[in-house]
C-alpha cells in the first residue's frame, strides 16, 4: 500500500511538473515574440530557436514520464517539483528583466550595456537550470545514481559547451553569407551600417570604419543611393551613428544621403529599426545590411525571425587569428542567446 501511495504521489507531482513545463514553453514563446514587437501568430516552428525550445522541453517531459514510473527514483517527488517551480520562477524573473530597468551602473561591457548583459545572463541561467533538470532526470533513468547531482552539473555544462561548439561551427559554415548580395545599381537601394564600438577621442573602431568604408564603396559604385548609420552611445562618447556619419563625410559623400539613428543599443534593436522604419518606406528598393563577416550569420538569423527581406554585405575588415576566434566565440554566445530567447 505504501508503494502504491508513493507511486500516486509521484504520478501527481509528475503531472504538475509537465503542466508547468508546458506553460513555461508557451510563456517563453510569448515573451520572445512580444519583446520584439511581433504577434505570437508569427510563430514559426521551423525557426531553429523555436525547435531548440521545443526539443529541450520535450526532453524534460520525457524524463518526467520515466520518473513517474520509476521503481526507485533517486529524488522524492517534492524535490523534483520544487526544482520545476524554481525553473519557472527564473523564467519569470528573466522576462521581467526585459521590462524594468535594473539598478545597474550605466556602463558598457564588451560593447553592450550592463542592462542587456544582465537580461541575457538571467535567461541563460534559466536555460542552464532546465539543462540541469534534464540531466538529473535522464541520469536517474539510464545510469548509476551515485553522485548524481555532481554528474548532472558536469553533464549540463558539457551540453552547454556542445551547443556553443555547434553554433561556432554553424557560424564558420555560413561565413560567406555577406558575399551573396547582388551588385546591381539602383537609385532606391539603401545600405544600413550596423553600429560598432567607438574608441577613445570619438574615433571609429576598425570594425566601425570598415563597415562605413563598405557602405561608401557601395554608394560610389551606384549600388545604393542612401546610407543609414545606426547605433547609440556609451556614456561620455558620441553615438556610433554620429561617429560613422562624420567618418563617411570625410569620404566626400553628400551628407544629405546619410541617415542617422541614435537610439539602438544592440543588433536586435537595429534589425527591428530596419523592419519598422526602413522596410516600410515608400519606393524603397533593396536593403543591404553592412557588417563584418563574423557578424552576418547572426544578422541573417535575425532577418529570418523578423521576416525582413534584406541582403547582406561583408566589410573588408581583416582580423588576426586570435581576434577572429574571439569575435566568433562572442558571436556564438550571442547567436545562442538569440535562438533561445530572441534577445
Amino acid at each position: 500500500m505504501k508503494n502504491k501511495g508513493n507511486k500516486n504521489k509521484r504520478g501527481f507531482a509528475s503531472g504538475i511538473m509537465i503542466l508547468i513545463l508546458l506553460l513555461d514553453l508557451l510563456f517563453l514563446i510569448f515573451t520572445k515574440y512580444e519583446n520584439q514587437g511581433l504577434p505570437v501568430s508569427r510563430f514559426n516552428i521551423f525557426f531553429l530557436g523555436n525547435i531548440l525550445n521545443l526539443f529541450f522541453t520535450l526532453a524534460a517531459i520525457t524524463g518526467i514520464v520515466f520518473f513517474a514510473f520509476s521503481k526507485k527514483p533517486t529524488f522524492r517527488p517534492g524535490f523534483m517539483l520544487a526544482f520545476t517551480v524554481l525553473i519557472s520562477i527564473t523564467l519569470i524573473a528573466a522576462a521581467l528583466s526585459t521590462r524594468i530597468t535594473l539598478p545597474l551602473p550605466n556602463v558598457y561591457f564588451l560593447d553592450h550595456p550592463l542592462q542587456k548583459i544582465a537580461e541575457g545572463a538571467i535567461f541563460s541561467f534559466y536555460q542552464y537550470l532546465l539543462f540541469l533538470f534534464i540531466a538529473i532526470l535522464w541520469l536517474n533513468i539510464v545510469s548509476r545514481r551515485e553522485l548524481i547531482i555532481l554528474r548532472s552539473i558536469v553533464n549540463s555544462v558539457a551540453l552547454t559547451m556542445l551547443l556553443l561548439a555547434g553554433t561556432f561551427i554553424y557560424i564558420n559554415i555560413n561565413k560567406d553569407e555577406g558575399k551573396k548580395f547582388t551588385q546591381v545599381k539602383n537609385s532606391t537601394n539603401v545600405a544600413v551600417v550596423l553600429g560598432a564600438a567607438v574608441w577613445s577621442h570619438n574615433s571609429p573602431s576598425p570594425s566601425l570604419s570598415a563597415r562605413a568604408d563598405k557602405a561608401v564603396e557601395l554608394y560610389k559604385k551606384g549600388i545604393v543611393n542612401k546610407i543609414q548609420v545606426t547605433g547609440s552611445n556609451a556614456p561620455g562618447e558620441m553615438s556610433e551613428s554620429d561617429v560613422a556619419f562624420y567618418y563617411i563625410k570625410l569620404a566626400n559623400i553628400d551628407t544629405s544621403v546619410v541617415w542617422r539613428e541614435n537610439n539602438t543599443v544592440s543588433t536586435a534593436e537595429q534589425i527591428r529599426y530596419i523592419r519598422d522604419n526602413i522596410s516600410t518606406k515608400e519606393n524603397m528598393g533593396r536593403i543591404i545590411i553592412v557588417s563584418d563577416s563574423y557578424h552576418l550569420t547572426r544578422v541573417h538569423e535575425m532577418c529570418k525571425f523578423y521576416k525582413i527581406k534584406a541582403e547582406l554585405a561583408a566589410s573588408d575588415l581583416k582580423l588576426s587569428l586570435q581576434h577572429n576566434l574571439y569575435y566568433k566565440l562572442k558571436e556564438s554566445i550571442a547567436l545562442l542567446v538569440f535562438w533561445f530567447f530572441a534577445l
